[in-house]
C-alpha cells in the first residue's frame, strides 16, 4: 500500500538568492551610514580644513602648512603639550601600579572583603567627570579635607605649581578603580594550577609575579597603557573644572590647560583651521605613542 502525505497548506516561496545576499548588508547599513556621516566624512573635511583659514562663514582661504607652523611656534601650544604630558606620565605609575597591586591582593584572597572593595573602588569611575571635578574642588579648597587632615597650607586651586598636582590626584582617584577591574579580569584568566606548580618548585611570591604573572598579563598591560594614553591626550573636563575657577568662561589657566583647550579656544575665536590642525596633531601623537607601545609589548614568537 502506498501512503500519500499531504501538507496542510501551500508551500512557502523561497526568497530570491540576491535578497539573501543583501540581507546582511541591511543589518550593518545603519552603522555604515552613521559612521560615514558622523566620522569618516567630517574627518576628511577636517584634514582639508587644517590647511585653510576659515572663520565659520565667508570665503575659505588656502594657507598650506601655515596653521601647523603657527602652532609649533606658539608658546601657549608648547605649554599645553607639556601640561598634557604631565597629566599622562605623572599619574601613570601610581594609577596602574596601585590598580595592579590591589588586583593582586583581591586575586590572592589575602582579604575577605573583596566583594566590598570592588564596588567601592569602581564608584569614582561611575561618577560623571563633572560631578567628580566639583567634589574635588571642595576637597582641595583652602579649608578642604586634604589641607585639614594633613595639616597643609597649599593653594591647590590657585597656585600654578600646585594646581596640576591637584589634577593628578583627581585622575588617580578616578582611574584607579577602572584599571583595578581590568587587571583583576586579566588575573582571573591565569590558571591556579600554573601558580601552584610554580610554588611547588620553590619560587617566591615575587618570582611568581615576575616570571609567571607579568608575562601572561602582557596583553592586559598593553591594553591599559593604550587606553590610558588615548584618554590622557584627550583630557579636557577634569583640569578645566578643577582649576578653572568658579564661573570661569576660559577654563584652566595656561599653566594647567591641556591641549584640548587649544581646540576650544580656536573654535571660539573663529579659527577653525587652527582647531582642525590641533586635532590632527593630537591624532598623530596618539598614533605614534600607540604604535611604540605595541612594538615594545609585542610578544616574542
Amino acid at each position: 500500500m502506498t501512503l500519500h502525505h499531504q501538507t496542510g497548506g501551500p508551500a512557502r516561496a523561497r526568497a530570491p538568492k540576491w535578497l539573501d545576499r543583501l540581507a546582511p548588508y541591511g543589518f550593518i547599513a545603519p552603522f555604515v551610514v552613521s559612521f560615514a556621516l558622523f566620522f569618516a566624512i567630517p574627518s576628511i573635511v577636517s584634514i582639508g580644513l587644517s590647511f585653510t583659514r576659515y572663520s565659520g562663514y565667508g570665503p575659505v582661504e588656502w594657507v598650506g602648512l601655515r596653521n601647523y607652523r603657527s602652532l609649533l611656534d606658539s608658546p601657549n601650544f608648547h605649554q599645553s603639550v607639556l601640561n598634557t604630558l604631565f597629566y599622562w606620565l605623572v599619574p601613570l605609575v601610581p594609577m596602574l601600579g596601585g590598580a595592579f597591586l590591589l588586583a593582586m591582593v583581591v586575586r590572592s584572597k589575602l582579604t575577605r572583603w573583596g566583594r566590598i572593595y570592588k564596588p567601592l573602588l569602581f564608584i569614582p569611575q561611575v561618577m560623571a567627570p563633572v560631578a567628580a571635578g566639583l567634589v574635588w574642588r571642595v576637597i582641595l579648597s583652602g579649608n578642604g579635607v586634604v589641607n585639614s587632615v594633613f595639616g597643609l597650607d597649599v593653594n591647590w586651586l590657585g597656585d600654578p605649581d600646585a594646581m596640576k598636582w591637584g589634577v593628578v590626584l583627581l585622575l588617580v582617584w578616578r582611574g584607579l578603580g577602572w584599571y583595578f577591574v581590568v587587571f583583576l579580569a586579566g588575573l582571573t584568566s591565569i590558571p591556579n594550577d600554573l601558580l601552584e606548580a610554580a610554588e611547588m618548585d620553590g619560587t617566591t611570591a615575587w618570582q611568581r609575579v615576575r616570571h609567571v604573572v607579568l608575562p601572561l598579563m602582557r596583553p592586559i598591560v598593553l591594553f591599559a597603557l593604550v587606553i590610558d594614553t588615548i584618554a590622557s591626550l584627550q583630557l579636557f573636563t577634569e583640569p578645566n573644572l578643577l582649576v578653572g575657577g568658579a564661573g570661569s568662561t576660559t577654563g584652566a589657566p595656561p599653566s594647567a590647560a591641556p591641549v584640548m583647550n587649544q581646540i576650544i579656544t580656536n573654535i571660539s575665536g573663529g579659527q577653525f583651521g587652527l582647531a582642525a590642525a590641533v586635532g590632527w596633531l593630537m591624532f598623530i601623537a596618539i598614533a605614534v605613542f600607540s604604535v611604540v607601545q605595541f612594538r615594545l609589548f609585542r610578544e616574542e614568537r
